[in-house]
């Protein structure tokens, strides 16, 4: 009897199991036929049609295809924006960040693939709360520093910008800034190594981008730059599109008196020996006095530039190691030189000023005064064309402190060659016409 009862029980067990595997083959049916369904009205973004059998297969197959999350954001943002009634739109954003953490249960098999779930997610969070931009911030940094190379580009750009803007709210995160920035910048320059690549000019235009947002920020202190930096140089000191990169930001934020960018000279130069880190080594040699070596380098960044026209502050800086060495004609040779190029600047007038004050003209005591003439002459062109206030400061307290030297205008009165108001020739190093004037 006890065999039977069994027999039976395991039958009706068996019976039960398999209507129970027929359910779930009919209801695995009827989600693929509704996965078409959604999937080919979302593809005409007819998502009106698309809502209900996607639901179906949100519900019933989580599992079963990534178009689920594919389209599911898409669906759900569609039915967000035919809403005004803010508790819907509230209840349809829960659901939105709940269609990711089941993306991440079903398909975040790696890593890696949950930083890109949790990255778009991220997205959609910023589109429909943009004020919180500390819950943005915290999950794209986490997924850039684990995908590093492999984070889409358009990631990058959204996460810079999205730093940005914490720096913005809070200057505190400097170095947080700063530090995005440099994880942002090596993997970029990392891609941009293939310029075959087919995304290479994706990934040009996002770090232009980034080094732009980042120049502009204000958060640019050259010694937070240069503790930062100096790291990750030594790290990518084989890497001339990283060094090559390093040496234009520090550029364009004017930080190239720093470590940092000699060292970034230093390497590059010996991969390629390019205008750029032949500028840096003079820079760096005149910074350590070594004149002559700095004369070296910039003439040598002078004749390997193409564009002329960025060659003025190397001119600039071989006037001054001239100076150092006492070759007064060459200082006035370079400073012409960088006013032909740039004449809109102020300091090739104060150096020209200087070698003038104090050149040797003539051996008649009134007659050698001109020199302050001509000095607070090129002094006065500064002062028309310098925008600085630091470098027109300094023009003026030249301009009263030459002018002090002026001869009297009785010794003019009382001299033979001189008439006040009359053009006066300068000769010798100054070789500049000027004016006569008594104080």
């Amino acid at each position: 009897m006890k065999k039977l009862i069994l027999s039976l029980a395991f039958i009706a067990g068996f019976g039960s199991a398999m209507a129970q595997e027929g359910n779930d083959a009919a209801n695995r049916e009827q989600c693929l036929t509704n996965a078409s369904l959604f999937t080919e009205s979302c593809k005409i973004r007819d998502y009106a049609s698309a809502a209900e059998p996607w639901e179906s297969v949100y519900r019933d197959c989580p599992d079963l295809t990534k178009n689920i999350y594919i389209y599911g954001p898409k669906i759900i943002e569609w039915q967000i924006s035919q809403t005004q009634d803010t508790a819907m739109q509230a209840k349809l954003f829960a659901k939105l960040m709940g269609v990711f953490d089941t993306q991440v249960q079903y398909f975040g098999e790696t890593e890696g693939k949950k930083a890109v779930i949790i990255l778009k997610k991220a997205m959609y969070y910023r589109q429909f709360r943009p004020t919180d931009t500390k819950t943005v911030y915290d999950w794209m940094r986490e997924s850039v520093s684990l995908l590093q190379q492999s984070t889409d580009p358009a990631y990058i750009q959204s996460f810079i910008q999205v730093s940005d803007e914490m720096y913005k709210a809070d200057n505190n995160l400097a170095e947080n800034y700063i530090a995005d920035y440099n994880l942002c910048s090596t993997i970029l320059n990392q891609l941009m190594e293939d310029t075959t690549s087919k995304k290479y000019p994706v990934y040009k235009q996002v770090k232009m981008y980034a080094d732009q947002l980042f120049a502009t920020s204000g958060v640019a202190d050259c010694d937070k730059m240069n503790a930062i930096f100096l790291p990750a140089i030594e790290t990518n000191k084989d890497n001339l599109v990283y060094l090559t990169s390093i040496m234009n930001l520090f550029k364009s934020l004017d930080c190239r008196e720093t470590e940092a960018y000699y060292t970034a000279s230093t390497y590059s130069f010996n991969i390629d020996p390019s205008a750029e880190a032949a500028g840096g080594l003079g820079r760096m040699y005149f910074a350590k006095g070594d004149y002559n070596k700095a004369i070296e380098y910039l003439n040598q960044s002078i004749n390997l530039e193409e564009n002329k026209s960025e060659t003025y502050d190397e001119y600039l800086i071989l006037a001054s190691a001239y100076m150092k060495l006492n070759n007064d004609y060459k200082v006035k040779e370079c400073c012409k030189l960088s006013l032909e190029i740039n004449p809109k600047q102020g300091t090739p007038y104060i150096l020209l000023a200087s070698i003038y004050a104090s050149a040797k003209v003539s051996d008649d005591p009134v007659l050698q005064k001109a020199v302050y003439w001509a000095a607070v002459d090129q002094l006065r062109k500064g002062r028309e064309v310098e925008t600085k206030a630091s470098v027109i400061e300094r023009i003026n307290s030249l301009i009263a402190q030459y002018s002090q030297y002026f001869p009297t205008k009785e010794q003019v009165f009382m001299h033979d060659a001189l008439n006040e108001g009359q053009s006066y020739y300068v000769g010798g190093l100054v070789g500049e016409t000027t004016t006569v004037r008594g104080k």
